[in-house]
């Protein structure tokens, strides 16, 4: 199974220069803050404390719906790209 570090996620500034940023725990926060599901408040749990993430097919919608949701564009962009590589 392939795994994705969010605390390595490469975002790309407007000046096109990338700068690597740990969003593991603000987006950990975000989804524990927010979440009426079990397995998502689990997930938050578990990505607070190892930012290294199982890419299965729950963990991939719940990513892509909480960084669209909280996070602006250019986060979103570099979460999309990050789970689609």
């Amino acid at each position: 199974m392939k795994t994705i570090d969010l605390s390595k996620v490469k975002l790309q500034m407007v000046d096109r220069s990338e700068k690597e940023y740990d969003l593991s725990k603000e987006l950990a926060e975000v989804i524990f803050q927010n979440t009426q599901s079990i397995p998502e408040h689990n997930f938050a749990l578990e990505l607070y404390k190892d930012p290294v993430v199982e890419l299965t097919e729950e963990n991939k919608k719940i990513l892509e719906q909480y960084s669209q949701k909280y996070f602006k564009a250019f986060v979103q962009v570099a979460v999309t790209k990050l789970l689609n590589e």
